[in-house]
């Protein structure tokens, strides 16, 4: 099951030059991201329209860069996680690893290359339960996963790749995460009332506001003699999605005789929904004003094992992407990867 048509376009609108978050791919019963800075998963998904006990069962994590992290990792649905769980690939004997206060199993670090390629080259796989129950795990896909990994990474013809190996020494070292700075908020004497601008709301162009709904303002601070404030207008929403309209009011400093100026809030990538006609709108807000970060959180469908989730600082003029995870396919990845990282830096 993939994601609305709504979040899809969300989600490939064109980004800035130079700012291009990274993919998802699923093959056959895999699905694969790799992020900006070459950081990669791969991991299990769901039986098409079956239990969720194959999600994330396995997931493979490795960094880019020669020499770089690279970790397995063990999942079994919570209520089953009562002991460590071992990882049998076909007649081979079960592998085993630690157990982490999540419930979680890691296989030994040193071995993961081996046994990555091993998995990929693999015909049958079962995740081993502490009771000596088995879950089935489909390896179908699993090598063209991997396969893409080596691609992003640079590896393929190296000796460091998992598929694609070859003679080459693993040299590529991947891009160097962005630098963002952030504006944490400083409180303010007085916050725009919205009561006070019904205007306003219709130019967001937010024809459909649920009764009920309430608007938020939020202080951004002070900056080039202006009074800042971030304002959350509720927008389009649905069963478990909530939009809000992005606006940012400016006044003279401390004037408290001087109106309230609205415009709309500038990103720097695509927010999760808004069109043309439309100011930018994010999706199950959340703002930090210790951070200045602003939170998107786009649910493909209630349950919340598909999405787009973003978070955006802000730099004093503009939204700028932060973080972005994401998952187009609905077969039960409730922890979304990620393609998109940068480093932030708060100041006061």
């Amino acid at each position: 099951m993939l994601m609305p048509a709504l979040l899809i376009a969300a989600t490939v609108a064109a980004a800035p030059a130079g700012q291009t978050p990274g993919e998802v791919k699923t093959f056959k019963d895999w699905y694969v991201a790799c992020d900006n800075v070459w950081s990669c998963e791969a991991g299990t998904l769901a039986e098409e329209g079956g239990e969720f006990t194959t999600a994330m069962a396995v997931r493979i994590r490795r960094e880019g860069g020669p020499d770089a992290p690279f970790r397995i990792e063990l999942s079994p649905p919570e209520e089953m996680a009562t002991g460590p769980a071992r990882l049998k690939i076909d007649a081979r004997p079960p592998l085993s690893g630690t157990q982490d206060t999540e419930g979680d199993t890691w296989l030994d670090e040193a071995q993961s290359l081996a046994i990555a390629r091993t998995l990929a080259n693999g015909t049958k796989a079962d995740l081993m339960l502490s009771d000596g129950k088995a879950i089935a795990l489909s390896l179908a896909g699993s090598s063209a996963a991997l396969r893409y990994i080596d691609a992003v990474q640079q590896r393929a013809g190296t000796l460091g790749a998992i598929i694609a190996t070859g003679t080459r020494p693993d040299t590529a070292l991947p891009p160097a995460r962005p630098q963002l700075t952030a504006r944490a908020a400083s409180k303010l004497t007085e916050l725009p009332d919205l009561k006070r601008y019904p205007e306003i709301i219709a130019e967001t162009g937010c024809e459909y506001r649920m009764e009920g709904v309430e608007d938020t303002v939020h202080p951004l601070g002070q900056r080039g003699g202006l009074d800042m404030a971030l304002v959350l207008i509720a927008c389009d929403s649905g069963a478990y999605n909530f939009g809000s309209a992005v606006m940012v009011a400016t006044r003279p400093m401390e004037d408290p005789n001087a109106g309230w100026e609205f415009a709309p809030a500038k990103f720097d990538s695509p927010t999760g929904w808004g069109g043309d006609d439309q100011v930018s709108q994010v999706v199950n807000a959340d703002f930090t004003p210790e951070t200045g970060t602003l939170y998107d959180r786009a649910k493909g469908r209630g349950i919340g094992d598909c999405g787009v989730a973003s978070s955006y600082v802000w730099d004093g003029e503009m939204f700028r992407l932060s973080e972005k995870h994401e998952m187009g396919e609905c077969r039960g990845v409730w922890e979304w990867p990620r393609v998109w990282t940068a480093e932030v830096s708060v100041v006061r």
